[in-house]
């Protein structure tokens, strides 16, 4: 999972899960206030260190802070909403995973492409925080067998303004897997949640002109399109990306200012995947040829004057299985933000 956060360790009685609630007047859990929300149940094949294995949610609750009464996070945490993902595993293989550290590969991703941060919960005591699930505090299985099954939950916690987009899979080796979370786009289900504006709205943003002037622009995003590798056969991706999808992400810019700007915006644009990938624009060493013909970089190939417009492609390389969930572009200036756009 990724930023995974390690470890949270709270101590009971005893230390493991078969002693909790030793000693204790009651061990009754109290009542949660988490809430199941929809998501993708669909039984899917991958791969775990080559090993097959089958994957199939079991539920997704949306949590409280009540529910983690008792537990000490670290800082960063403290203002984020807590999420609790169950998946079984079915070893379908011939041979055993030993000691398989699945949480890690399991991720709760938010409506802006980002996934959640993963909790690992230690030594948990019934008393300590007794409306977490229960099957939640027993962490990674020792082993699954061949033929066998373990169920694992993870606890992720999402930042404040931001729901449950996607819930994924993701290890080194394997497709990605990607499940929705209702319709994927969070509750609302318009898309425009979380901070995270529509498919091609205009946003303002500012460049650098190189002489001193913040030259405000207007970016519209237009197209986001899946490639294929043979497209990169003439040139090298700097980060060993030929072994993964390409997607061409296309961004218009008008210049609103008063000041020529330099076409080179497509370095500042992001691409966030349904499976919490976030993707800068690769670097592609060319190695002979016209560049990518389906992602020139800039059209038309001149400094944008005010009032003029450019358009600009730039290539992300996403594991086979996953896809473009959000778009980010982040202008020039000491009080640039992040913009955010869905990618369809």
């Amino acid at each position: 999972m990724a930023a995974v956060v390690l470890l949270v360790l709270v101590t009971g009685c005893g230390g493991g899960h078969g002693d909790a609630g030793k000693g204790m007047v009651s061990t009754a859990p109290a009542e949660s206030a988490a809430r199941p929300l929809p998501l993708g149940t669909e039984a899917r094949r991958a791969t775990w260190k080559k090993r097959p294995v089958q994957i199939t949610p079991k539920g997704l609750l949306s949590g409280s802070r009540g529910d983690l009464a008792g537990i000490r996070l670290d800082d960063e945490l403290k203002d984020m909403d807590p999420y609790f993902l169950t998946v079984e595993f079915s070893n379908t293989g011939e041979l055993a995973m030993d000691r398989p550290n699945l949480a890690d590969t399991l991720s709760v991703v938010g409506t802006n492409g980002v996934s959640g941060k993963g909790v690992m919960i230690v030594n948990m005591a019934l008393a300590t925080a007794p409306a977490l699930p229960e099957h939640c505090r027993k962490g990674n299985p020792a082993t699954v067998p061949a033929g066998g099954t373990a169920e694992v939950c993870v606890l992720v916690m999402l930042a404040k303004g931001q729901e449950p987009a996607t819930v994924a899979y993701s290890a080194e080796g394997s497709d990605t897997v990607v499940w929705k979370v209702g319709d994927g786009l969070g509750g609302g289900g318009g898309g425009g949640g979380g901070g995270v504006l529509p498919a091609g709205t205009p946003a303002e943003a500012a460049v650098d002109d190189g002489k001193g002037h913040l030259v405000p622009v207007k970016a519209t995003p237009t197209t986001v399109r899946a490639g294929d590798p043979a497209d990169l056969s003439r040139s090298k991706a700097g980060d060993g990306g030929q072994d993964l999808v390409p997607y061409y992400v296309t961004v218009e810019y008008l210049n609103t200012g008063r000041y020529d700007v330099y076409p080179g915006m497509q370095d500042h644009v992001w691409l966030q995947s349904a499976g919490g990938k976030q993707v800068r624009p690769v670097i592609l060493l060319d190695l002979g040829g016209p560049g990518v013909a389906q992602c020139p970089k800039t059209v038309p190939n001149t400094m944008v004057k005010p009032n003029a417009t450019v358009r600009q492609c730039s290539i992300h390389m996403l594991p086979k299985g996953d896809e473009p969930a959000t778009i980010s572009y982040k202008g020039d200036g000491a009080d640039a933000k992040w913009i955010t756009w869905r990618a369809s």
